[in-house]
């Protein structure tokens, strides 16, 4: 089916100004033009429009989304695998914060006494727990046992709360989104401007761990070898979670002591 840009603007809810601006900058472009002057879009132009707004709900940028569909061997089938892996760690953590809201709501009626590491289920990225069952490797073990905690009152864990995880994945999605731009630029995970980033990441870390030596190192081990962390990197680039063990790896064995 062929839709006209008002069409396509009321099927997908994107207004005509911003079809246009698609347009203007090169993201999207009509199928053809009528002799009327009119725009024309047809299922390609359709899909490519959908992947646009997968990367929008994701947090890319316009221009890292034209660096990503503009590419000649930009494989949409992937892409399509990789925001759903994204969408299921998303619905998977959304479900972990509401049980924490039950429990705090239990918690702070008097019903039911929380445990102090409850307190932050679902808000630390960095660290995934172990399900009920499952045992902990020795890096997993040591990065949980890592964590720091900022707080113990209750009230105050829940006033905070939505803006200190707001404020985490802000600060992480900007530092994996830079590197996903020095793997594009082929740079080595050790050159001077991925450890710049590493350093950060490396402070950011620190905030919500105590992150020495070891420590980084097993969250290093963790990015390259545990698909829970793994899948957190995965929507941002296929290759991200090995390139930044290897970055985080380099600057703790020449930083960190």
């Amino acid at each position: 089916m062929v839709y006209t840009v008002k069409k396509l603007s009321e099927l997908s809810g994107v207004t005509v100004r911003t079809l246009h601006f698609y347009e203007e900058i090169h993201l999207l472009k009509p199928a053809y033009y009528g002799s009327n002057g009119y725009r024309y879009y047809e299922e390609k132009e359709l899909l490519q429009l959908q992947q646009i707004l997968f990367f929008k709900e994701l947090g890319f940028s316009l221009k890292q989304i034209q660096k990503v569909v503009g590419k000649s061997d930009f494989d949409q089938l992937a892409a399509l695998h990789n925001h759903k892996r994204a969408l299921l760690a998303q619905l998977e953590k959304i479900g972990l914060l509401v049980k924490t809201i039950d429990k705090t709501i239990n918690h702070l009626k008097g019903k039911k006494k929380m445990q102090d590491k409850e307190m932050f289920d679902g808000f630390n990225i960095t660290l995934i727990q172990a399900k009920e069952g499952q045992s902990y490797s020795s890096a997993l073990k040591l990065v949980a046992e890592s964590v720091r905690n900022p707080t113990k009152n209750t009230e105050d864990v829940t006033k905070r709360g939505k803006v200190y995880y707001d404020d985490i994945v802000k600060t992480a999605h900007a530092l994996f989104k830079e590197l996903v731009c020095c793997i594009e630029k082929d740079l080595d995970p050790i050159a001077d401007e991925v450890q710049k980033i590493i350093k950060r990441h490396h402070a950011f870390a620190n905030e919500i761990h105590d992150a020495k030596k070891e420590v980084y190192l097993a969250m290093a081990q963790l990015y390259r070898e545990q698909p829970e962390f793994q899948k957190q990197l995965n929507c941002f680039h296929p290759r991200l979670s090995a390139y930044m063990a290897e970055a985080m790896e380099g600057f703790a064995n020449q930083y960190l002591s």
